[in-house]
C-alpha cells in the first residue's frame, strides 16, 4: 500500500467465511431445487448419486467463492494483483481476437507450408504470386497494427488501472463492511421457518 494512505484493516478471515458460505448455500439450494427435475429426467438411481456427490460440490463452490473474495481484496489491495487481472483479461481476449488480428500471417504460414509438403521442388508462377500477395498483406496489417490506436489506448487504460492505487482503496473501504457481513450456511428458505 501507499505511505500516504491509511492503512485499511482487511477481515481476510470473516471474507473468505462469508463467501464459503455464499457459495455453499447457493450449490445447495441449486441442488434442492433441481433434484426433483433431475429425478424426473433421468431416474432414481442417477438422483441418488448425484446427491451423495453434491456435498463435493458444495464445497468446491464455497472455496471458488471464498477465492473471488480474496482475489477481490487482493486486487483492492496489491498492485502485483491489479497486474495479474490486467493478464488474465489480455490472455483471454487474445483467444479470442487472435485468428482475426493474425490472419494474415496465418494464411502466408499455412501457404508457405502447404508449398513446402506439397512435393513441388520449386515456387511455380501462381505459388509466387500468393505469396507475394499474402506477404504485402501481412506486412501492411503489421504496419497497421503498430500504428493502431485503440492498442495504445487499452494499454493506458491498463496502466492508469494498476497504479491508481487511491481508487482502489476506497472501492476495498465500501466493500469491506459487505463482504465481512456473517451469511448463513443454508439458504433462507430452509434456515428460516415461518411459523
Amino acid at each position: 500500500m501507499d505511505q500516504d494512505s491509511k492503512e485499511l484493516d482487511v477481515p481476510w478471515l470473516k471474507i473468505m467465511h462469508a463467501g464459503f458460505n455464499v457459495g455453499f448455500r447457493w450449490a445447495f439450494a441449486s441442488v434442492v431445487l433441481g433434484i426433483l427435475g433431475f429425478l424426473m429426467s433421468n431416474g432414481v438411481e442417477d438422483s441418488i448419486r448425484v446427491i451423495l456427490w453434491s456435498p463435493i460440490a458444495m464445497i468446491a463452490m464455497g472455496i471458488l467463492f471464498a477465492f473471488l473474495g480474496t482475489l477481490y481484496i487482493c486486487t483492492c489491495c496489491f498492485k502485483w494483483a491489479r497486474w495479474l487481472a490486467c493478464l488474465f483479461w489480455f490472455l483471454l481476449g487474445f483467444v479470442h481476437l487472435a485468428p482475426f488480428v493474425l490472419f494474415p500471417h496465418f494464411c502466408l504460414i499455412t501457404y508457405l507450408i502447404a508449398c513446402y509438403f506439397s512435393g513441388a521442388g520449386a515456387f511455380s508462377q501462381i505459388d509466387i504470386f500468393w505469396v507475394t500477395l499474402f506477404s504485402v498483406s501481412t506486412l501492411w496489417w503489421t504496419w497497421k497494427l503498430a500504428k493502431a490506436k485503440w492498442i495504445r489506448s487499452l494499454w493506458a487504460k491498463c496502466l492508469s488501472y494498476v497504479n491508481d492505487t487511491e481508487t482502489a482503496h476506497k472501492k476495498l473501504a465500501k466493500a469491506i463492511p459487505e463482504l465481512s457481513k456473517k451469511q448463513p450456511l443454508l439458504p433462507k428458505f430452509l434456515s428460516k421457518r415461518n411459523s
